[in-house]
């Protein structure tokens, strides 16, 4: 007998919503570049519409005019909202995604103009508040650490124009099965390194697909490991000041590591 209670505001809720989203959805943005990036990743830039405001690790729907027109797919954003155009990596992980990247890559190699797209976003607030914290611990895995690559770009930018944020230190755990996982990613971690002046940001990659831990293949890894990097300060994986670390991060001992090294903050956000 209440059912109409709880059902209108809803319905209400979400045909305001799809009145907003279909006028968006008109518009036709042309895409700047496309590139086709190792591990099955896709690199779409596209000009940033008028008006268009969003929080770094804000996700947007996307359709392209190459395919059906009508299907949207959402991604996360991987550009800081102080740049002037809009990017997103693709993994090609479904049939949608694969035929995107197959759009994209006939029309580079063939020399022609690239498919426009319609855009509706942004969506979602969930990590958005990172500068809240003294210390904050951003973790993520595989192909969701996509909205981190917007957010690190977010941290330098905000800390080399001395923005008053509370945040002081950033660390940064990427977790990944194989070390293909995360090629796409690289290039984004080293423009990250030569524009992080304060060093605000300390990032460490984790190659979980050595389960063992006294397994002799990754003990000459780390050996390697270790000695480049005490003679260069750089990854040998990754040519990166990211530690690259084997196996399954020990969060129990990285939280107590934290304790000792900030005991002086007051609180740590962990995302």
């Amino acid at each position: 007998p209440f059912f109409h209670y709880f059902f209108l505001a809803p319905v209400i809720l979400f045909t305001l919503d799809m009145i907003v989203s279909i006028s968006r959805k008109k518009v036709e943005i042309p895409v700047i570049r496309a590139d086709i990036l190792p591990s099955n990743v896709t690199a779409l830039e596209f000009k940033r519409p008028e008006s268009f405001e969003y929080k770094s690790g804000q996700w947007v729907r996307i359709a392209c005019l190459g395919l059906n027109s009508n299907e949207y797919h959402p991604f996360t954003l991987t550009s800081s909202p102080n740049e002037l155009n809009l990017t997103l990596h693709i993994r090609s992980v479904g049939p949608w995604t694969r035929n995107i990247r197959t759009i994209y890559e006939t029309a580079i190699m063939s020399d022609k103009s690239l498919p426009k797209i319609h855009l509706d976003g942004p969506y979602g607030e969930s990590h958005q508040n990172w500068y809240q914290f003294d210390v904050s611990v951003l973790i993520g895995g595989g192909i969701g650490v996509t909205p981190f690559a917007s957010i690190l770009k977010d941290i330098v930018f905000r800390a080399n124009i001395k923005h008053k944020a509370q945040c002081k230190k950033v660390y940064f755990i990427w977790v990944s099965r194989t070390q293909k996982q995360f090629e796409w990613l690289v290039d984004i971690l080293r423009d990250l390194e030569k524009s992080d002046e304060n060093q605000i940001v300390s990032s460490h990659i984790f190659i979980t697909q050595f389960y063992q831990k006294f397994d002799l293949r990754t003990i000459l890894l780390y050996i390697c490991e270790r000695h480049y990097q005490k003679l260069s300060e750089k990854s040998l994986f990754t040519n990166l000041k990211a530690v690259t670390h084997f196996g399954r991060p020990d969060f129990r001992k990285f939280f107590k590591s934290l304790q000792s090294l900030h005991h002086d903050a007051h609180s740590v956000g962990v995302f």
